[in-house]
């Protein structure tokens, strides 16, 4: 494999109930998809996800965390240790085990991933969206098998149950639909 091969991933993931019409949340990661889309060449750049994602209006709570992590295990186990950093930052305090999986299985197909963004909107609750964004960059560390993970968190809120937040993101995303089913987009049913 060429030493300098890098594999940069990303992965937008709406948490939310089954419903007849397309969820606010589904709406809005469609209109992020298609912001992203349009410049390919930067469309896996983390600071380009940064900032699409605050350019959603009203959010509530916004925050941005970075931290770097040293970790030391087998190759095999990197998806799973990428998995989990994301899942522990989009939680904020909720429960979100049962998307480790699904995004562990996304990384394993890239093998050794570099870089990855995950984009996370949860509307369990109908009143709120909670909005994560975690971009992860990994180097190698000075052992075989250690691994450096810088993770950069951006987490906030939308709260519908409020109608001007409510009739701005009607306004803003009301005219895209849910996103089409892609490789880089997973729907879990709350």
């Amino acid at each position: 494999m060429n030493p300098f091969a890098k594999t940069v991933a990303g992965l937008f993931t709406v948490v939310g109930p089954k419903s007849n019409t397309p969820l606010e949340a589904e709406r809005i990661c469609s209109a992020l998809i298609q912001k992203l889309s349009q410049d390919p060449s930067r469309n896996l750049d983390p600071r380009t996800w940064q900032n699409t994602v605050q350019m959603i209006p009203t959010q509530v709570g916004s925050a941005i965390a970075s931290q770097t992590l040293s970790r030391t295990m087998p190759l095999g186990d990197l998806p799973g240790a990428l998995a989990s950093i994301c899942v522990d930052g989009a939680s904020g305090g909720r429960s979100l085990a049962d998307l480790a999986k699904p995004i562990a299985s996304y990384l394993s197909t890239y093998g050794e991933p570099t870089a990855f963004n995950f984009l996370l909107l949860d509307q369990t609750d109908a009143s709120n969206i909670h909005l994560s964004l975690t971009c992860l960059n990994v180097s190698d560390g000075p052992d075989l098998g250690n691994f450096s993970i810088t993770s950069t968190l951006v987490a906030a809120s939308l709260n519908l149950s409020n109608k001007q937040t409510q009739s701005t993101i009607t306004k803003v995303f009301g005219s895209f639909g849910p996103p089409d089913e892609q490789p880089f987009y997973l729907r879990i049913l709350a």
